[in-house]
């Protein structure tokens, strides 16, 4: 039987995660021409007294698969944790934890995952979609436990000339500065891509 691109990418991000797998696209190593990049921040803890921060950059195949990783590894983990359901580390399916919101925030996660499922199984998704349903992923998960919050997004030189990444300038060297703002830097360079690796590498932080 033929597995639609939907079910493949499902497959895909659940069996990672059922191998502890999930988290690999945050190793710096997985950063090659062609990635497509998030850089996020994960705020969050059992206690407001032992609250813990992430700030740290993944690497993807592409936009889709990284819509993949928060439809079926990402929002799970945070609606686990959000609810106290404790299926950690291998939580339930995202839609199984709706159950536990009040009215308002239930319809705004189903909206959310609606609006992946009808991207993934599209198979396609243009930058203007792409923005449009990371920033519903935003709005969504932007006061719960934790608290994660995408700050930058899209091919190595977008991400790092996103308006987050131009704010703390001072991080990124000044190499790799004028590649990026005079349009030569290439990610088939592995000189500048190693540039660019330092560079999330420095903004990580935990």
């Amino acid at each position: 039987m033929k597995i639609n691109k939907y079910e493949k990418m499902k497959k895909k991000w659940e069996r990672r995660v059922k191998l502890g797998k999930a988290g690999d696209c945050f190793d710096a190593e997985q950063l090659t021409s062609g990635k497509f990049c998030v850089h996020l921040v994960d705020c969050g803890g059992e206690s407001m007294a032992s609250v813990s921060e992430i700030e740290i950059t993944g690497y993807f195949d592409s936009g889709l698969d990284f819509l993949g990783y928060l439809r079926f590894s990402e929002i799970p983990r945070i609606l686990d944790f959000d609810t106290n359901t404790n299926k950690e580390p291998f939580p339930g399916v995202a839609d199984s934890y709706l159950k536990k919101y009040e009215v308002d925030k239930r319809e705004q996660i189903d909206q959310l995952l609606g609006q992946l499922d009808k991207t993934l199984i599209s198979g396609t998704v243009s930058a203007k979609e792409l923005d449009i349903v990371l920033d519903l992923f935003n709005a969504t998960f932007l006061s719960m436990n934790p608290e994660v919050q995408l700050l930058a997004w899209g091919t190595v030189a977008e991400t790092l000339t996103s308006p987050y990444f131009k704010e703390s300038e001072e991080e990124i060297s000044p190499e790799l500065n004028e590649l990026l703002d005079s349009g030569i830097f290439d990610e088939n360079n592995e000189f500048h891509l190693d540039l660019a690796r330092s560079c999330f590498e420095a903004h990580f932080s935990a």
